[in-house]
């Protein structure tokens, strides 16, 4: 059966055969066989080779291959691409200008592109320029504007910012509340809302927000430092414990976390757990004198008199200047009524640290204790 159509060599759309131009594109339909594809046929029948690129019309006459077309779009959008790349470039330099001034996008730049950036673009890289430059209240107007523009989660963390540097705490505090609910999976936003919440003095608050960021991520050691230390400042230490084993755990050549959850522990009345931590802490560094004190004084705690003196003397012979341990011992021979010895220890602990805030006090026990010591 007989083709009743022509196809365009152009764009390919079929065309009754009583046309003379394609009905989309307006190419010449003349010469193209019914039912044919692409190529024209010239002379008697045969389809005449053409150039790369190009297809024949007629004879001796060359068209644009559909290629040609392809290749125009391409290089249209890596223009377009580098004017949005300008106007973004120079958005950014922008620091000072209010909002009724934003900066227009240059005649240069096509229609289509800047139809095309997302709202909110221009007005929040001019807020946090003025925001970086430490000029608030312009950061703020910027920012409102780039949130009502579009509502994101960064965009209102960077309003965030700017309200509290200005002093707004309260509504501060709620735009970092709306950022951490926009994107609940970024624990960014959570944990900036967590610190706001400290800074603003509200550490209960605070604690409940970093248990939330910790949700998201339970092996962020940023975020467990710093409830940790919270629960720390609100001497709610069986609550720092987790936290405080999960970054041991995490980083078990740390010495600081070991001896932060050793006092935690102890705090809780698990001295032996403390005792642990404190041995790991001297087996890694024999010298720590701080710790080899606390950890005398948990074994005193354990009333194991005995072994804290054995290992205070330990200390004593690897380093003899160490006032700490001679204040330590002082105190244990004090309580076990050994008087001459614990005066001579007291009197090699103010020798070492005079200008420590507690030396009157031992000044004074020893003055206490001496005449006992010559009768």
């Amino acid at each position: 059966m007989a083709a009743n159509f022509r196809t365009c060599p152009q764009c390919s759309t079929r065309n009754r055969l009583d046309k003379e131009f394609c009905v989309k594109c307006g190419e010449p339909l003349e010469g193209i066989k019914a039912g044919d594809p692409a190529a024209t046929l010239v002379g008697p029948g045969k389809p005449k080779k053409s150039k790369p690129g190009f297809f024949v019309r007629d004879a001796g006459d060359q068209g644009q291959s559909p290629l040609v077309p392809l290749a125009f779009v391409i290089l249209t959008l890596g223009v377009a691409f580098a004017a949005w790349r300008t106007v973004q470039d120079a958005t950014a330099t922008t620091t000072t200008a209010s909002p009724a001034a934003a900066p227009q996008v240059q005649p240069s730049v096509p229609v289509a592109v800047a139809v095309a950036m997302a709202p909110g673009v221009q007005a929040y890289t001019a807020g946090m320029a003025a925001l970086r430059a430490g000029n608030f209240p312009e950061a703020v107007r910027w920012l409102r504007q780039a949130v009502a523009e579009a509502n994101r989660a960064d965009y209102r963390l960077g309003l965030a910012e700017a309200l509290e540097k200005s002093g707004v705490t309260a509504e501060a505090l709620a735009e970092y509340q709306s950022a951490a609910s926009l994107d609940r999976g970024n624990v960014r936003y959570t944990a900036e809302w967590a610190k706001a919440l400290n800074r603003a003095g509200r550490h209960t608050e605070a604690i409940r927000t970093y248990e939330m960021a910790l949700r998201i991520d339970g092996e962020n050691l940023a975020n467990l430092r710093e409830v940790a230390n919270l629960q720390f400042k609100v001497n709610d230490f069986a609550g720092a414990r987790p936290h405080l084993e999960k970054i041991v755990q995490l980083q078990p050549d740390d010495l600081v976390p070991k001896q932060t959850l050793a006092r935690a522990l102890e705090a809780v009345r698990d001295l032996e757990g403390a005792a642990r931590q404190y041995r790991d802490i001297l087996t890694a560094m024999p010298n720590a004198d701080l710790t080899r004190a606390l950890l005398s004084d948990n074994l005193i705690k354990q009333n194991r008199p005995d072994e804290a003196l054995q290992l205070l003397d330990e200390g004593l012979r690897a380093d003899a200047n160490a006032a700490v341990l001679h204040r330590e011992k002082g105190r244990i021979l004090d309580r076990q009524g050994r008087n001459a010895e614990a005066v001579a220890a007291y009197r090699e602990y103010v020798r070492l640290s005079p200008g420590a805030t507690d030396i009157r006090a031992f000044i004074a026990r020893i003055e206490q204790l001496s005449p006992s010591t010559e009768q």
